[in-house]
């Protein structure tokens, strides 16, 4: 008896004195741990640690519930392209996520302009509050007050990335300068000795294949052919034998797991077969986020007789005299017939085997340029896998483009007349105001249970509570907040439709208007408009759209009302 008037009394008085959220945040934590960190930090910067942390701090906020955790662990922290930040972002565009919780800023990011961006521009525009623990910074409090002190800290963080970047820049090219080898993976043809991880002996199975290449090349054979044969007869592409032999967990998939021209270009190109080390080919600023740019030959650091070569220097030089000679012609044709732009480029696509397609030109005896899109696997026959004739010309598909845009213009005008009709029935205004209501008793809902789970450990603390009650309890608040959770999910989803979809500014409505007064199609509208345009046969196409069958959603839903 005693143990249930404890429960009574807790439950009768903790909501008097809790804190009731107006809001309930779904909260994520995000912990990092880069390469440069490495060796530097203690258990204290562990990803451990980190999400330890974070998760009890998240759990003594009655505004926050945790519903994930993502981790960078060897991630450097100078650029964005993280594997699971891309996934934060990805839940967070979809609306799982409001709000992120962080150690501190330079577990977040420590390029100066970026992370300036994500929470000046980007977290404000999506609505996400951000909390940094140790810089006692969250967004939602902090309107005007740290701003200041954040962007100074975002500083800090960013000259001491650039620090370690050029730190750990100059080692690697103290290496490069001895010959050592130093990438992830060996190029095509070569091993790791397994005594010494940064010299390269010949790979007894790719090495061969190697030797054909340079041969073919050397005989004039093209680059695509070369890339047919090793197709015909089976060999696996350098990405296939890397994963085939371990060297990478994710398997190649599409044209990514065949030979391509390009491939077999790389190949004859690099001295690397000839026995020399040529390294510095690219470079990639880490504390800037540039993508990855060529460095011009005469910039390489290339050592010469570092390892065994794999084919001569006679072979490799009638290769290289083979790909000079063919640049050149291809470099007299361009000049003669400059390209135009291509509005299409990444959009069309194979309907069998799903690849990009390819635009390719074909010049007139009277000097005129037609462009056309073909599938390249089957162009270059590069798979064997029986991908069949597929092509549209240029002209037929801007017709086309315009002509289905012109359809979809005129059911969206249709349906902007239909929604305003709509939102004048009092059944609609009905039905909007009762979900509007339905939310809002949801969130005190929410926040009352919030409130009674954040007080639960001080009562546990104080004696009030035994640890078998205080156990019970929190499983039942918990499952409460997952439930409380999906309900409102689902209810504002609902009210979403009355208040941003159901309506004559829907965003479907108002992209297709933009371009009603076009004559032709532009990359902007290809851009805005088209999620990609699969090519089924000659001339044969089907338009799919990026926003799929939402007029004809629209359409449903306003004629159900």
């Amino acid at each position: 008896m005693a143990r249930v008037s404890r429960k009574a009394a807790i439950m009768e008085t903790e909501p008097k004195a809790a804190f009731l959220p107006e809001r309930v945040y779904n909260t994520v934590v995000y912990a990092r741990l880069s390469v440069e960190d490495n060796n530097r930090t203690g258990d204290r910067e562990s990803i451990t640690m980190q999400r330890y942390m974070l998760e009890k701090y998240v759990d003594a906020q009655a505004d926050m519930r945790l519903c994930g955790v993502f981790c960078d662990n060897g991630e450097t922290g100078t650029d964005f392209e993280r594997p699971e930040f891309e996934r934060l972002m990805e839940g967070i565009r979809n609306r799982r996520i409001d709000c992120v919780v962080v150690k501190d800023l330079s577990r977040f990011g420590r390029n100066y302009v970026e992370t300036g961006y994500y929470l000046e521009k980007i977290f404000p525009y999506l609505g996400v509050r951000f909390v940094a623990v140790n810089d006692n910074y969250d967004s939602k409090k902090d309107k005007n007050g740290n701003e200041l002190v954040i962007s100074l800290k975002n500083l800090v963080n960013d000259l001491y990335a650039k620090d370690i970047s050029q730190k750990v820049n100059t080692a690697l090219e103290t290496k490069q300068r001895k010959g050592e080898f130093i990438g992830a993976f060996p190029p095509y043809g070569y091993l790791k000795s397994p005594e010494d991880k940064h010299r390269l002996i010949p790979d007894p199975e790719a090495a061969p294949v190697v030797r054909e290449i340079f041969q073919w090349r050397a005989e004039g054979i093209g680059i695509n052919m070369i890339a047919r044969y090793l197709n015909d007869r089976g060999t696996p592409c350098p990405a296939m034998h890397h994963y085939l032999n371990g060297h990478k967990k994710k398997k190649p998939e599409g044209t990514g797991a065949i030979w391509q021209g390009q491939i077999i270009k790389k190949i004859t190109m690099h001295p690397v077969y000839v026995g020399h080390m040529a390294q510095g080919r690219t470079k990639k600023s880490l504390s800037d986020s540039i993508p990855k740019t060529n460095v011009d030959k005469k910039d390489w650091i290339i050592v010469y007789n570092t390892h065994e070569p794999i084919v001569s220097q006679d072979i490799f030089d009638k290769a290289q005299a083979i790909s000079e000679q063919r640049c050149q012609e291809h470099s007299m044709r361009r000049s003669k017939y400059p390209s135009t732009e291509n509005i299409f480029k990444g959009l069309v696509v194979c309907g069998d085997c799903g690849s990009k397609m390819s635009r390719y030109k074909n010049v007139s005896p009277a000097g005129t340029a037609r462009y056309t899109y073909i599938c390249r696997v089957y162009a270059e026959n590069l798979s064997g896998q029986g991908c069949t004739r597929k092509c549209v010309g240029e002209p037929e598909l801007i017709e086309a483009v315009f002509h289905a845009l012109r359809i979809e213009i005129e059911a969206a005008l249709k349906l902007e007349d239909l929604l305003k009709r709509t939102q004048k029935k009092s059944g609609f205004r009905e039905k909007h105001e009762a979900v509007i209501g339905h939310i809002g008793a949801m969130k005190q809902k929410i926040g009352r249970n919030a409130a009674y789970r954040a007080a639960l450990f001080e009562s546990f603390s104080d004696h009030t509570l035994t640890e078998q009650e205080y156990v019970s309890l929190k499983q039942e608040y918990d499952r409460n907040a997952e439930v409380y959770g999906k309900e409102l999910e689902e209810l504002e989803q609902e009210e979403k439709i009355y208040s941003k979809t159901i309506t004559p500014q829907n965003q479907w409505i108002t992209a297709l208007k933009k371009y009603q007064a076009k004559e032709t199609v532009t990359r902007e509208l290809l851009v805005e408009l088209v999620d990609h345009i699969k090519v089924t046969g000659y001339n044969e196409i089907e338009i799919v759209w990026n926003f799929r069958d939402e007029l004809a959603m629209l359409e449903e839903k306003a004629v159900g009302i």
